[in-house]
């Protein structure tokens, strides 16, 4: 499996004034996992760690980047879902969130994809969570695993980060990536968001239900035009990349620079060097995926 991208969706909450029958759902922890054991894994980490917090290399602030948010007190119960999706749109695994986008639940994601050969790990603000992972494994080494694979910062938030954030982070700048965008969670949520407004009057169990019986559809589709899908994907790539080789060289000639040079811009801009040039901006921008290492 090359990319797992998890992000939030913020309409699937669900109020508490909903049904509350107590029947248990027939699909519990197939698709959604079981929120006492989310639970107990988000106080495990807290408690080990004291909260450690996700400071990188962006400096923005986003609402989404906390570690320390509590569970709401207003007319909600489950308050978000978090969603983790294979690079071809496949809804993998999602969780109930009670806390708002707190680290700790894509961490959780995360842990249940480490028995697959995961390459890259996207989010929207993996700049901040890759800091915040290894932190915590210092204080967690049964988590150490989860480094093998390679933070991925989706390619199109990256455009909403510092500069040097997204040449160091983006998924667009590392080698293997090839035209994955990291941003395919978005798709899916597109789809399980046209339920929420009937989903957060339905009972704990019957949303469940729904909701993983529409992932069940939405991953058979996919299945079905897989071989299709990526045989456009692939005739479309190479198009694609032709392009921009023949505009890369086209923009050497006329600024007359060198590939050793690209290179230097490369290095100084990966280890965080000050100085830049609107020359090497302009380049980095221009730059292939597949020249980009």
């Amino acid at each position: 499996m090359l990319a797992v991208s998890i992000d939030g969706n913020l309409k699937h909450y669900r109020f508490k004034s909903a049904a509350r029958l107590e029947e248990q759902a027939i699909f519990d922890g197939v698709f959604i996992a079981n929120d006492d054991d989310v639970a107990r894994f988000v106080d495990y980490v807290h408690t080990s760690t004291s909260h450690v917090s996700g400071r990188g290399v962006c400096g923005g602030q986003w609402s989404a980047a906390c570690e320390t948010s509590q569970k709401s007190s207003g007319k909600t119960d489950e308050e978000d879902l978090e969603l983790a999706v294979c690079g071809h749109g496949v809804l993998l695994r999602a969780l109930n969130m009670f806390r708002g986008e707190i680290f700790a639940y894509p961490l959780y994601l995360q842990k249940q994809m480490a028995c697959k050969p995961v390459t890259f790990f996207a989010m929207d603000l993996a700049c901040k969570y890759w800091p915040y992972l290894r932190r915590v494994t210092e204080k967690c080494p049964e988590l150490q695993d989860l480094l093998t694979m390679r933070p991925f910062l989706s390619v199109f938030h990256a455009k909403a980060h510092d500069f040097k954030c997204e040449v160091k982070w983006s998924g667009a700048y590392q080698e293997g990536a090839g035209s994955t965008l990291g941003e395919e969670v978005e798709q899916c949520n597109a789809i399980l968001s046209r339920i929420a407004v009937t989903a957060k009057h339905m009972s704990k169990a019957g949303r469940i239900d729904m909701l993983t019986v529409m992932a069940m559809r939405w991953n058979q589709q996919k299945f079905n035009n897989l071989a299709s899908t990526l045989a456009r994907r692939y005739r479309k790539a190479t198009i694609a990349l032709q392009c921009q080789l023949h505009n890369l060289e086209a923009v050497k000639t006329e600024m007359d620079i060198t590939d050793n040079k690209l290179e230097s811009w490369i290095i100084d801009i990966m280890s965080g060097q000050k100085q830049q040039h609107p020359q090497m901006m302009l380049m980095l921008l221009l730059l292939p995926a597949e020249l980009r290492s």
